[in-house]
């Protein structure tokens, strides 16, 4: 780490119902939130186990995840996935409600392998502005959840409840985002192979940089993994898992205080300058211009 920065500290933080229920699932408002914890811990930057899905009912959330700096306004949406790295901004005249969930609560019965809720949540986008009638859907939803998490039933009967009013919830979201930006397409219409291609990605992007790895342990072409890609997030596969490996560098980058050589070996370059190469054409600086940068931003 260079003379004079350091690393961004990231609290763990794991699923802890606050009513110290069993629940896989918890409601509750902003204004809640900073009841319990002070203002300095909801400005640090946080990695989660689980699901947050934040409704700005008023003012404007101001929040970064995996460095990109969102503005949501009263009425919008903002996703936030288990392992990104997040930090509500300064400003205190904003309120929301929030759900958590574990990753666990989208674990499909055996009736509900269709379902693909884990996909489904997954491709949502991190920050939706909700037309009115989805927004009050969403909210009379969340009113719900926070009721049905207070009932007094059996675990499997109410995850089973949970499950459904989730999925249900998630789904009216990709109704809304498909008619705003029909082009973009969403989960439901992606084949089947990329969510493989995504679920390998995500387990090898240390390892395969090359689209030949991924279409040959698919069973498929080069060509026709970049087909199903181009149609399910339009992009081709060989953007797709670029932007997948600079996330995991910059990551490791700004939140830790490995050497870019050490980096580079972990990411499965052979030479430091190999990776020097590839980051600067995707971020356009160098992996040390961008750890400085950042620490001097942060």
């Amino acid at each position: 780490m260079p003379h004079g920065t350091s690393p961004i500290d990231i609290e763990e933080v794991k699923y802890q119902p606050s009513s110290g229920s069993t629940r896989d699932l918890e409601v509750f408002s902003m204004s809640d939130l900073r009841r319990r914890v002070s203002r300095a811990h909801l400005e640090r930057h946080h990695r989660y186990d689980f699901h947050m899905f934040v409704h700005v009912r008023r003012g404007k959330c101001r929040a970064v995840v995996d460095f990109s700096h969102i503005e949501c306004g009263a009425g919008s949406l903002l996703t936030i996935r288990p392992g990104q790295v997040h930090r509500f901004g300064p400003g205190s005249r904003w309120d929301a409600n929030i759900l958590l969930f574990r990753p666990q609560l989208l674990r499909a019965s055996q009736d509900e392998e269709r379902l693909q809720m884990p996909e489904l949540i997954d491709a949502l986008p991190g920050h939706l502005r909700l037309d009115r009638s989805t927004g009050r859907f969403l909210a009379d939803t969340l009113a719900r959840l926070e009721g049905e998490c207070a009932l007094d039933a059996r675990q499997p009967l109410l995850n089973w409840l949970l499950q459904s009013e989730l999925a249900t919830l998630v789904t009216r979201l990709h109704i809304f985002n498909a008619v705003q930006q029909p082009s973009a397409g969403t989960s439901s219409d992606a084949p089947e192979r990329f969510r493989l291609f995504k679920r390998l990605l995500d387990e090898k992007v240390h390892q395969w940089h090359h689209v030949s790895r991924y279409a040959q342990a698919m069973g498929c072409s080069e060509k026709t993994l970049t087909r199903i890609c181009s149609a399910a997030v339009g992009v081709g596969a060989k953007a797709f898992i670029a932007s997948r490996l600079a996330l995991e560098a910059k990551r490791l980058l700004v939140h830790t205080e490995m050497p870019i050589s050490a980096i580079a070996q972990r990411l499965g370059f052979d030479e430091a300058t190999n990776f020097t190469k590839f980051f600067r054409s995707i971020e356009g600086c160098t992996p040390g211009g961008f750890r400085r940068q950042f620490a001097i931003s942060s």
